[in-house]
């Protein structure tokens, strides 16, 4: 990485490798599976350069801003994610250092100090809006990760639980976004969503006052359901409450 020239305000995506401990190959993936929807929105594509490897063999990289480098970082793990925060953080506080000019009048210092306060100010901003972004993807990860940990099949008793509502009300919502329609007192997908492995049906028995007896039909929910249920209601604005 000696060789690599060092750009103002850049990073390339082989320090990006080091800092947040994945391979570089895996990096440079993921920053072209992200390129298109970066230049769908920023108009331009991240640069693409080159070093020279340990044999002396030229072999590309990308060259990337803060911006740019935060983008990618959304693919990473917590970990590695928090690594490269840190890492612009120091990087930030190296060239203030380095620049720092000492004031030769009062109302220099005193536009300087204003200033400083400017940038600490911004960058609270920025590492506020960053842990918010954390904060909601740790949310998601955290509630996915309850979901697949089972392999129960759920009620919808249950799973309305989860988002502090009553069964009822959960099923009248499922059914005002056309996924269910109740047949002969059991709830039974729409054909979009029939053949997807979502519901399996079980019987119990009902007891009726006359002392008879009958087997009926219930829906349950697989853990794939459950997923398809979150992102189809997080589509509509409608979270989970560990998501609030």
């Amino acid at each position: 990485m000696n060789n690599l020239q060092t750009i103002k305000e850049t990073m390339s995506s082989l320090q990006i490798a080091e800092i947040t401990g994945r391979e570089h190959n895996a990096v440079m993936r993921s920053i072209r599976n992200m390129e298109d929807a970066w230049e769908k929105i920023n108009g331009c594509k991240f640069a693409l350069v080159e070093y020279t490897d340990a044999k002396g063999e030229r072999r590309p990289c990308y060259q990337l801003s803060k911006t740019e480098c935060l983008y990618i970082a959304t693919k990473f793990n917590d970990e590695a994610r928090a690594r490269l925060v840190l890492r612009w953080e120091e990087l930030e506080t190296e060239r203030q250092v380095n620049t720092f000019r000492v004031p030769s009048s009062f109302k220099e210092a005193l536009l300087l100090a204003a200033h400083q306060q400017e940038q600490i100010e911004e960058q609270h901003k920025q590492i506020e809006c960053m842990s918010s972004e954390i904060v909601s993807m740790k949310k998601k990860t955290d509630y996915l990760e309850i979901i697949l940990a089972s392999k129960e099949t759920m009620t919808i008793t249950q799973i309305a639980q989860d988002y502090g509502m009553s069964a009822k009300a959960f099923n009248k919502l499922l059914s005002d976004f056309r996924i269910q329609y109740k047949v002969n007192r059991q709830w039974i997908l729409y054909a979009p969503y029939i053949s997807q492995g979502y519901v399996h049906s079980t019987t119990f028995n009902v007891d009726h006052k006359d002392g008879s007896s009958s087997v009926a039909l219930n829906t349950e929910w697989r853990q794939k359901g459950r997923i398809f249920l979150y992102e189809k209601l997080k589509q509509n604005n409608i979270l989970p409450l560990i998501e609030r």
